[in-house]
């Protein structure tokens, strides 16, 4: 089962727990239908999308980065930047597209969302509008929901 990852870059969170988040994400691939998971698909952003892949890698799960635009590590911290280029080289397969392909090419999702406008809102419509399951963790409340 491919399996994309969309959520709030680390700079959004910060607000929230990180590190029950990140437990969070981890637990959800061992309680939900998300076990199934045998390839990952994920926007290489700050945040969600870096601790997505390095749960991958954990797990021994393979992953494709779908790079939005070249610039992109720019916009990180050194220490994100660092922990970027380290999963790049861990990467089974790399692309330059946008969300929508991610969607396309994805068959369930797992979303970190707390309820604002912006690209993560974007994803978990695509996701709805496709009829795509998915996991959803509200970082507001630190709760998961299925989304089937």
């Amino acid at each position: 089962m491919k399996t994309l990852i969309t959520g709030h870059r680390l700079f959004k969170l910060q607000q929230y727990d990180t590190d029950l988040i990140k437990e969070l994400i981890s637990e959800v691939f061992d309680t939900t239908f998300l076990a199934n998971t045998s390839y990952g698909l994920s926007g290489a952003a700050s945040g969600v999308d870096l601790w997505f892949c390095n749960e991958l890698c954990r797990r021994k799960i393979p992953y494709a980065m779908y790079v939005p635009f070249e610039t992109q590590s720019l916009t990180m911290d050194k220490g994100e930047q660092k922990e970027r280029e380290l999963i790049f080289e861990r990467a089974a397969n790399i692309y330059s597209c946008r969300n929508s392909k991610m969607v396309e090419d994805a068959w369930a999702g797992l979303v970190v969302f707390d309820g604002n406008k912006g690209g993560t809102h974007n994803v978990f419509q695509q996701l709805l509008e496709a009829g795509k399951p998915f996991i959803w963790i509200n970082p507001v409340n630190m709760k998961y929901y299925e989304i089937i």
